[in-house]
């Protein structure tokens, strides 16, 4: 097997993982939330946020080194803009993978850290709110963004 052969391998594993975790937990969630039994809310913004910080940071850091190896190991330049989608690849998987892990796992532990206190005390608290509200507007976001990189990725002219 050849480097760009284990490099792509990682690549799409990674962003396999990445991916899959970000999209199985914003289903999980919407569904936890439509249970309203605050106890499964709070159960499943642990699990989120424990499997941000494992099987998805994973596959983000695959993802992200493995994708400047496949650059280097093709030839082409980390950042160049030529070619155009590479480039567009290589900038929206790289805000994506800030987005996570400046915002998205840390208030991934907040949210859960408010949710165990709104099913402690009953009633939903404001800090829980705030930190669902963020964590739908960035989990969107990034789930944009890895969706466009997917279609880059795979509708790229060869």
């Amino acid at each position: 097997m050849t480097t760009r052969g284990i490099m792509l391998f990682l690549h799409i594993f990674g962003l396999a993982l990445w991916f899959g975790v970000t999209f199985a937990l914003a289903l999980l969630t919407v569904r936890a939330n439509k249970s309203e039994d605050r106890a499964v809310v709070a159960f499943m913004y642990r699990a989120t946020s424990q499997l941000l910080k494992g099987p998805a940071l994973i596959g983000m850091i695959l993802t992200i080194v493995s994708g400047f190896g496949l650059a280097g190991v093709g030839g082409f330049g980390v950042f160049e803009l030529s070619p155009h989608w590479l480039f567009q690849m290589q900038v929206l998987g790289l805000l994506a993978f800030v987005l996570a892990l400046g915002i998205q796992i840390p208030n991934a532990g907040r949210l859960a850290r408010a949710a165990e206190a709104t099913a402690n005390a009953g009633e939903e608290s404001a800090s829980f709110t705030r930190f669902r509200k963020r964590n739908a507007l960035v989990s969107a976001i990034n789930g944009v963004l890895l969706i466009l990189v997917t279609l880059l990725g795979t509708l790229r002219p060869f």
